[in-house]
Formats: C-alpha cells, sequence, structure tokens
C-alpha cells in the first residue's frame, strides 16, 4: 500500500511526542536527536508549515510529559513507619488471596497507593470479600516508597506502578473500618458504578466452571485471577498471550452485540453511532482499562467520528490515538503490550490485503524484536499457531465464552457441556506448546533491538529490496545469537531473591554453568482459609538465566534442605533443564529434599558428596561437609574455586563450628571473596575464620527489613575489625562479579543504574 506521508502531519506529530517521551523517561538524548533530524530532513522534505506545526505540539506534548513525571514525583511521599489514613477505594480492586490482601486506595491529597496486609481471622477476610460498592477505609501501615528491581532484566514494578499513577506502597496494613462513598460529584459517582458492575461480573465468572471461569474472567472483563499463569502456560509458550488481552477483537464484539441491540430495538444507523461512542468509554473500565484497549477504543471511537463527518485516514486516527494515550499513560510506550499494540495495529494498515497466513507471517517478523527484548525466548511454531489458533479463536472461542457467561445463571448444565468443547481448545494449545521449538535468545540490547526493528519494517516497506533486507535480518540475529551465548566474560553474580541465596557461576563462552541455591519462601502452618490457591513462583534466578540466552544448568548445587535455600529448587528443574545435582551427603533422606527436589530430577543425576570428592564439570573443590549428615545448616555444601584473579568460597548456611572444621583440614586454604555464612548471622563468620582465609570482601544475601535482623551487627562488627569490605543484596540488589580470561575484573550493582563500579 502506497501512502504519501507528507498528507498527515498528526503521523508526525506521534512520532515525535514518542521520541520526546522517550527524551524524559529514558534520557536517550543523542539517538532521539538524530532520529528527529533525519526524521523532518528525509521525511518531510520542503514542507516548512508541517515542521513547525509538527514542533510546536511537539513541544506541548514535552510539556505535558514534563508535567506528568513532575506530579509523580511531587505525590511520592516518604517512608513513614506508622501512617494512617482513609483511602477511596473501588470493589473490584480488592483482592483476597489466602489471608493476603491488595487493593489501589487514594486519599484526599489525590495520591494513590498499592495497599497490602494480611487479615489476622476469618471473619475479616468474609467482611472484605463482601465490599460491593466504592468505600471509604480508614487504614494503618507503613509508607514506603516503590523500589527499582533488585535484579538485572527483572520485571520493572516501580514503572508499572507508576503507569497506574501509583507512586507509593503501603505495607502491613490493617484495616480499620469503612463506610460506603457516597460521591457528589457525578463523574466520580458514574467511575464508581462502573467499577461496582465490574465487581459484580467477576463473582458472577467465578461461579462458572474452572476452566471457562479463566477464560471468561481474562476475555470479559480483564481480569486475570490467579490461576490464570498456571492454566496459561501453553498460551504464554506459543506467543499467544495477546488473545487474553482485551483489545481489537473484544471491542469488535462489544461493538457488534451492541449494534445488533440498538438495531433491533429499531434505532437508526446515526443514533447506534453515537451510542456506541459513549458506551464504549464505559467499556474500558469495565475491561480493566489497559493499553491495548485504550487504543483499540480510541481508534474505534475515532473510526465512528471519522464515517460520519466523512474524512478521516487509517493512520491519521492511529496517529491521533498514539497522543490522546500518550497524554494520559505516557509510559505505555515502555511496556510491551503497549509496544506490540500500536506496532501491529500499525502494521495492519499497510498489510490489511495480504492473505490470513503472510499477515501472520509478517506481523509475528516485526514484532519478534520486542518479544525477544521483554521475554528472551520464541518459539518456532508461533506463527504457525496464530494462523491456526486465531480463526478458531475468533469464531468458536470467544463465542462459547460469550454464551456461556450469558446464560450460566438460566442454564448452568449449559456451561458444563460448553466447557468440554473449551477444554478441547485449550488441550490443543498445550499439544502445541510442549513440540519441540523453545529457543531461548536471550535478551538483545536495546539498540539492536532497535536495528532488528528497523531492519524488519524495511523489509515489508521496500518490497523492490526485500532479498537483501532478508539476509541483513537473518545476519544481525545470527550474530545477536552467537554475541549473546559466547560471551567473552564469565560472571559470579549473587542474585537477589530476597532472605534467601542463589548465585549464578558461568564461565566464559558459557563453557560451563552452575547455579548455587535457588532461593525461596519459608512457609509456615495456617489455618485453611488463609492458604489460598497454591502458586508457583518462578526464581529470579530463572527469568536472570534466560535472559543470558541460557537454556541449561550444568550443575545444581544445593547447600542443604532449608526452603530460602531450596524452596525454587523443584520448579527451576521443571522449567530448565539440569545436568547434575550435587548436595551434601545424607540430605537425600531428608523431608525437604524428598519434597522440594526428588519429584522434579527427572533426567539431572543426583551427586551426594563429601568433602574431597571430584565431579566432572563442577569448576569447585568441595570443601565441607566432610561427614554424612542431615542437610542441616551445619552440613551445608561449601564451595572453593578460582574465577579471574580472585578466590571465592560459598558456604551456604554453615556455622562457626565448619568453618573452623574447614581451615583445620585446609590451613593454606585462601579465598579473598567470601558469601558470608547464613545471610550475615552471628552463628556464622567466625573472626579466625575470616582472618585465616584471608577474606577482603564479604557477600551477605539478605532480604530487606528480614525478619531475623539480617545481616547481624555482631558480623558487621567482626568485618569492620578485620577491614573487610562488605557488600549486601539488601543495600545494592544482584551483585556480579565480570572477569575474563586475561585477568580483566569488576563488579556491577543493579541498584546503581547498572553503573560499573571497581571495588578496592
Amino acid at each position: 500500500m502506497k501512502t504519501n506521508f507528507e498528507t498527515f502531519p498528526w503521523f508526525f506529530i506521534a512520532i515525535l511526542s514518542i521520541l520526546l517521551d522517550a527524551v524524559i523517561t529514558s534520557h536517550v538524548w543523542l539517538l532521539v536527536t538524530v532520529l528527529i533530524y533525519w526524521l523532518f530532513r528525509v521525511v518531510c522534505l520542503r514542507d516548512r508549515p508541517m515542521i513547525y506545526w509538527t514542533i510546536a505540539i511537539g513541544i506541548f506534548f514535552a510539556g505535558l510529559f514534563w508535567w506528568h513525571s513532575a506530579s509523580l514525583k511531587q505525590h511520592t511521599m516518604s517512608n513513614q513507619a506508622n501512617w494512617q489514613g482513609i483511602l477511596r477505594v473501588q470493589p473490584d480492586e480488592i483482592k483476597c488471596q489466602g489471608d493476603y490482601f491488595q487493593f489501589t486506595g487514594i486519599d484526599d491529597d489525590h495520591h494513590q497507593l498499592r495497599v497490602s496486609g494480611y487479615l489476622k481471622t476469618e471473619q475479616e477476610k468474609r467482611r472484605l470479600e463482601k465490599i460491593r460498592h466504592p468505600v471509604k477505609m480508614l487504614v494503618r501501615g507503613q509508607i514506603q516508597t516503590i523500589d527499582q528491581p533488585g535484579n538485572q532484566n527483572q520485571f520493572n514494578y516501580r514503572t508499572y506502578c507508576f503507569s497506574k499513577g501509583i507512586t507509593n506502597l503501603l505495607s502491613k496494613t490493617t484495616v480499620v473500618n469503612w463506610q460506603k462513598n457516597r460521591s457528589t460529584n457525578p463523574i466520580e459517582a458514574i467511575l464508581g458504578l462502573l467499577h461496582t458492575w465490574r465487581n459484580d461480573m467477576r463473582l458472577y465468572c467465578q461461579q462458572l466452571p474452572k476452566l471457562m471461569q479463566t477464560y471468561a474472567l481474562s476475555l470479559l472483563i480483564g481480569f486475570k485471577d490467579e490461576a490464570f499463569d498456571e492454566d496459561m502456560e501453553g498460551v504464554t509458550t506459543l506467543g499467544l498471550l495477546h488473545l487474553f488481552s482485551l483489545s481489537g477483537l473484544h471491542v469488535f464484539y462489544f461493538c457488534s452485540l451492541l449494534k445488533q441491540f440498538f438495531l433491533r430495538l429499531r434505532f437508526t444507523k446515526e443514533t447506534t453511532n453515537i451510542l456506541l461512542i459513549l458506551f464504549l468509554p464505559a467499556f474500558l473500565i469495565i475491561g480493566g482499562g489497559s493499553g491495548s484497549l485504550f487504543r483499540s477504543i480510541m481508534m474505534a471511537e475515532l473510526g465512528i467520528l471519522g464515517t460520519k463527518l466523512k474524512r478521516h485516514t487509517q493512520l491519521n486516527v492511529w496517529s491521533m490515538t498514539m497522543l490522546v494515550n500518550l497524554a494520559f499513560d505516557p509510559y505505555v510506550i515502555l511496556s510491551m503490550g503497549g509496544q506490540l499494540s500500536y506496532l501491529l495495529s500499525f502494521l495492519l494498515i499497510f498489510v490489511g490485503n495480504y492473505s490470513s497466513f503472510k499477515r501472520a507471517w509478517v506481523l509475528n517478523i516485526v514484532s519478534l524484536p520486542i518479544i525477544l527484548f521483554h521475554t528472551y525466548q520464541w518459539h518456532l511454531l508461533t506463527s504457525f499457531a496464530n494462523f491456526l489458533i486465531i480463526p478458531i479463536f475468533s469464531n468458536f472461542v470467544m463465542p462459547l465464552v460469550i454464551v456461556s457467561a450469558a446464560t450460566f445463571w438460566l442454564m448452568p448444565q449449559l456451561s458444563d457441556w460448553l466447557t468440554m468443547g473449551l477444554q478441547v481448545f485449550h488441550q490443543l494449545v498445550t499439544l502445541l506448546s510442549k513440540l519441540p521449538g523453545q529457543i531461548v535468545f536471550g535478551k538483545p540490547t536495546l539498540g539492536f533491538t532497535a536495528i532488528l526493528l528497523i531492519i524488519s519494517l524495511a523489509w515489508i516497506a521496500f518490497p523492490r529490496y526485500k532479498k537483501y533486507f532478508r539476509w541483513l535480518l537473518l545476519g544481525c540475529y545470527l550474530s545477536g545469537f552467537i554475541w549473546i551465548h559466547f560471551p567473552l566474560h564469565g560472571e559470579v553474580t549473587f542474585v537477589d531473591v530476597g532472605q534467601g541465596d542463589s548465585i549464578l557461576v558461568r564461565m566464559p563462552f558459557n563453557h560451563s554453568v552452575t547455579v548455587i541455591d535457588t532461593g525461596g519462601k519459608v512457609g509456615f502452618l495456617k489455618p485453611a482459609w488463609a492458604k489460598g490457591a497454591e502458586k508457583k513462583h518462578l526464581p529470579p534466578v530463572l527469568n536472570y538465566l534466560h535472559s543470558l540466552g541460557i537454556s541449561r544448568i550444568d550443575s545444581l548445587c544445593l547447600s542443604h534442605q532449608d526452603a530460602d535455600h531450596i524452596g525454587d529448587a523443584g520448579v527451576l528443574l521443571s522449567k530448565i533443564k539440569v545436568g547434575q545435582v550435587i548436595i551434601p551427603k545424607g540430605m537425600e533422606n531428608s523431608r525437604g529434599f524428598q519434597t522440594k527436589v526428588r519429584p522434579y530430577l527427572k533426567k539431572a543425576r543426583l551427586f551426594p558428596v563429601l568433602a574431597n570428592q571430584k565431579i566432572a564439570n563442577l569448576p569447585f573443590e568441595i570443601v565441607h561437609p566432610f561427614t554424612e549428615g542431615k542437610g542441616e545448616n551445619h552440613d551445608s555444601l561449601t564451595l572453593w574455586g578460582k574465577f579471574g584473579t580472585d578466590n571465592f568460597i560459598f558456604s551456604g548456611d554453615l556455622d562457626q563450628a565448619g568453618e573452623r572444621e574447614i581451615i583445620a583440614h585446609y590451613p593454606q586454604l585462601q579465598a579473598s571473596i567470601a558469601k558470608l555464612g547464613h545471610h550475615g548471622s552471628k552463628t556464622a563468620s567466625a573472626k579466625d575464620y575470616l582472618d585465616k582465609i584471608r577474606v577482603k570482601i564479604g557477600v551477605i544475601s539478605a532480604g530487606k527489613n528480614n525478619h531475623y535482623g539480617h545481616p547481624n551487627p555482631e558480623t558487621l562488627q567482626t568485618l569492620k575489625e578485620l577491614k573487610i569490605q562488605s557488600l549486601s543484596t539488601i543495600d545494592e540488589g544482584m551483585i556480579s562479579y565480570y572477569f575474563t580470561p586475561q585477568g580483566f575484573t569488576n563488579w556491577r550493582f543493579v541498584r546503581r543504574n547498572y553503573e560499573k563500579d571497581t571495588v578496592h
């Protein structure tokens, strides 16, 4: 499709606004300056009025973005240990999972807070779940600022909250009381009514059969319950998750149903269009208000207006939608959903006349750089699955879910029958997802992602040179894959898993990949009402491994049986290939190992070991334990190795008696860098042990505000007396030591904006 871009000034304004938004949120000054220059120098040619208007409106949007950023900072409160206030809370925001509750509330000063806490009794939970209308809540808790992610390539929860207008967290919350919110503001009253309807629909859908419930909640009101991630694992693997994010397909169904309803009431077409324009914004609230849903509704609204006014183009509709969305949410272009939503809708303007298969193939090729940047992996069957599944989804699944939800109140048995048909579709998706073809590519850099995206777009825009762009694109992907999978450096990385341990050790060119412990949450005995549905927790180390392009662990070393060290071992073993699992001898008989590890071993070889035992492809010497034990703290597997120019020792939760045992057996042992035992507890890190092995840097892996008081003041005093530098995941987040075969070493700390700081 040939398009004269000079006839669409709104397109240039939208592009400029995106670039200015990137400047304010990411500070990519040089890149944006170059892009703006070429945008006007090459594309706009000599059309000076367009340039002037574009710059003027672009400056307006830049001011708007700056104001939005400043407003978020202004509304961010400092940490407060004891805060009390009244919050306005919508009923569909309240979520209870066992004894844990969470919701978003707004106080009288327009601070928007993400509130969380634990309920003490089942009666409190029932009262909270019975809220059906907007309420004003009196709450007490601790005000906290929202941290940046503690690990490299981790989901940025702070950016997500800012995109929702949430500026602070309120934790350890106690709900004192509440009363119904009676608003005199008509807009606020209408919003409250829409949220009430959405909550009623959520409660209604939760009565459906289990699988139908998951589909209905996500497809009809954009609500993803605790079972969604687990049930939709196959959908995620095949890259079909976009089908479950309310967007164009759902807006199309909603508009079609409303049109049929109004036309049957004998309304004219013009009246129907006016009613659609009025009703579509309501669907934005009921559907959850995501960026992709906003885009779809806005484009539908502008499309209807354009048809009525007899003057519109698809490209201008797309551009004006982007501008309106950026005005309300400048963070929309930073999310994967927002990027894919606007990119693919932009492409559909130009490839709408392609065949279904060719269109699906083109959309997948162009979206691939963004998918890799955010998820680090891609399935070879994604294009085929989209081509096969989307028609089934549109013509079978969506009508089936709508009919089931619409008739359940009258004929609940029909939902049971319809769920059987839904299970056939679900099993088909699951079967396809289990076929080989999953490629863990790793995370490309932002610049490399932009290059891939530009070449992909050029491949479509210039069909005359398609062959050259195709080979260029293949070459870029191949070179990027090799660069990520065969790094010139190795690393020792202490992953921030909160209160626990997880360490990655990989050699240059990925000759060997070793993970020491996996982290995990300590479980406590709770009554049945407080347990809630079990939700699988993905280990932070798994996300980091995938971002590095690692799809196999050569050695998984588990120091002992405590949950904060091996609690996530089962999930890690089920999500990634593991060659061998190494544990201290005797731990294989412990209850912790039998429940958390044994059922997930699959083909991984198990090696219970003692000190001095040699294990193939393990870049460590085993220096503890010396006798068979039960996998307790004093039996901790302790590993020593040399990486770069430094010697490391990793000792799990080993106590002081075990440390002295090591120096008694290995009087010449030295380690300039030590992972301090038991998270910096006073039960470990004996002064004579640290002095004897000549430690220079002690690394402490512990959780922020943990209940145990780790690291202990006595341990910190010992480090100070021995002039040992202390590094803690509490303060530094992920701690990485990089080394090369040539002897170059450096350190990186995530919470310092990924700066490369050399530790002396």
